[in-house]
């Protein structure tokens, strides 16, 4: 185990107040700022042109999040968030009349929103019923269709915090030939996570909940052989496999995912970022996990005390480190949540009730 005090005086709210918000976003450690005025003042001083630095950074940033999901640097794309990355894919498929796209119901917009939009081609879209809070392989196997081209899903429900059975989900997947396409956001960083063991053919993820990045930054995870299969459908200066070869517009686009980085990028946030991967690997995902989840097994516990009502799934195997809640009476969740505000805790209101998320 860690020496947990050493890591919290990395945050200057720890003795002032409860911060049970991480699957909104999460606080930034003083080293991920350290780093981010590091470059601003590079930007204010005799290295205002530090272009060179901040690449060295994002090739760094690229080989971190490869190591946060198992995956080669050269599959990583460095974004600003997990709409971009779905959208990059989503965009560039080849899509005919009738093709399914299958997502679970209760899916965080940013997963919903860019395949709706592929209606207006003919796809069709449909929700699958997720009783127990999330997707399960059975119910995924009863929907599948000869037409049925892509699933969609979250890694982690944000709402129930539901972890979903990837492994099982990705195995069906790859036997069917569906495509695979995972949004990590709310899971990766605070639980272990393997692109190779779960068949994952993309993966989007954003930077700033549990993987402690500033706002901004993301990534794109894509195997060559969906790659191949994407028509990109925009293309930038950064996008090409000599960027600095600026005249000569015939070339080819780089081989690997970097093709999908279009041009200038959150530097700063970059710069962060590196120390907040840094961080997180030095402590150990699996670490991190292990400590974090021991606080989601005590709030599961004293809500069961309390006698509030639990909205998430108790099965140990679907938890996450998202809680979510409310009192018996529900029209009293506002309230509910005042009176934590009003003793400096700190969580969400969701769909009428208490979403809790703790980090190590």
């Amino acid at each position: 185990m860690f020496d947990i005090e050493r890591v919290r005086e990395e945050f200057a709210f720890v003795g002032e107040s409860i911060y049970l918000n991480n699957a909104a976003t999460t606080p930034l450690a003083k080293r991920v700022i350290d780093a981010m005025n590091e470059h601003l003042t590079q930007r204010n001083g005799i290295n205002v042109n530090n272009w060179d630095w901040i690449l060295e950074k994002k090739e760094e940033l690229r080989i971190l999040f490869g190591q946060i999901i198992n995956a080669e640097p050269e599959r990583i794309a460095i974004l600003g968030n997990t709409t971009q990355g779905i959208n990059t894919i989503v965009a560039g498929l080849d899509w005919e009349e009738g093709d399914e796209v299958l997502l679970p119901e209760n899916e965080f917009p940013a997963n919903v929103y860019p395949f709706l939009n592929l209606e207006r081609k003919g796809v069709v879209i449909r929700f699958l019923r997720t009783p127990d809070g999330g997707l399960t392989p059975d119910i995924l196997e009863e929907n599948i269709t000869e037409r049925t081209k892509l699933l969609a899903m979250s890694f982690v429900e944000f709402l129930s915090g539901y972890k979903a059975d990837l492994e099982r989900i990705g195995r069906i997947c790859r036997e069917r030939g569906i495509i695979f396409f995972v949004d990590g956001i709310q899971g990766i960083g605070v639980l272990p996570f393997d692109v190779k063991k779960y068949n994952v053919d993309a993966l989007a993820c954003g930077g700033h909940k549990w993987l402690m990045c500033p706002q901004g930054v993301g990534f794109l995870y894509v195997t060559e052989e969906l790659q191949e299969k994407v028509n990109q459908m925009f293309v930038g200066w950064l996008s090409v496999e000599t960027p600095d070869d600026f005249l000569n517009y015939r070339q080819s686009l780089a081989r690997g995912a970097r093709r999908y980085e279009l041009g200038s990028f959150n530097s700063a946030g970059v710069a962060g970022a590196v120390e907040a991967l840094k961080m997180l690997l030095g402590l150990g995902v699996e670490v991190v996990s292990s400590y974090t989840m021991s606080l989601v097994d005590r709030i599961y516990e004293g809500i069961c005390e309390d006698g509030l009502v639990l909205y998430s799934n108790r099965d140990e195997r679907y938890r996450s480190a998202i809680v979510t809640f409310y009192p018996q009476e529900k029209d009293k969740t506002e309230q509910l949540i005042n009176y934590l505000k009003s003793n400096n805790i700190e969580v969400s209101l969701r769909e009428g009730m208490v979403r809790v998320s703790p980090h190590f």
